[in-house]
């Protein structure tokens, strides 16, 4: 009957522990491992951020280097169209027009480019073309069902030239 009674003391003793001690340390390591999964993932979100902010500083400095003011508007436009060509040979189209001139302050060369593709070859071009690596913004794309390809006009231009 005493070990007993000492035996259901001890329970009592262990349940009481537990509920003291155990329970309240759950509940900490719960809230610090949510605590550390919002930290983890803000971290990732703001590497990401600035991996996408690095990328478009150096797009900026490899457009300014390109377009510097030392640069004369025929190195401009070809320094234009060797990125608009390179930029053709990623993208599958065809039926391709394209004309890059010089522009008047703000803008440093204007690009008009017209192509025909698959949908998703023509999509994609504007979608290179819009790159902030590119150095281009663009202006106006128009897309044009042509058969059973797409047809793209697009004007943009580049930023630079003296105001």
């Amino acid at each position: 009957m005493r070990a007993r009674g000492l035996a259901a003391l001890l329970v009592l003793a262990a349940v009481a522990l537990y509920a003291a001690v155990g329970v309240p340390m759950q509940r900490q390591a719960t809230a610090a491992a949510d605590e550390y999964k919002r930290a983890r993932d803000e971290a990732r979100d703001i590497r990401t951020r600035l991996a996408r902010l690095e990328r478009r500083d150096a797009a900026h400095a490899r457009a300014a280097i390109a377009l510097s003011s030392g640069a004369t508007p025929a190195d401009t436009v070809r320094a234009v169209r060797r990125v608009v060509v390179q930029t053709l040979q990623e993208a599958h189209v065809s039926g391709v027009r394209l004309g890059v001139a010089a522009a008047r302050a703000p803008y440093a060369a204007r690009v008009h480019l017209s192509a025909d593709g698959p949908f998703a070859q023509v999509v994609s071009l504007a979608g290179l073309l819009a790159r902030p690596d590119r150095g281009l913004v663009l202006e106006h794309a128009r897309f044009s069902p042509r058969g059973e390809n797409v047809s793209l006009e697009l004007e943009a231009v580049t930023l630079g030239g003296s105001p």
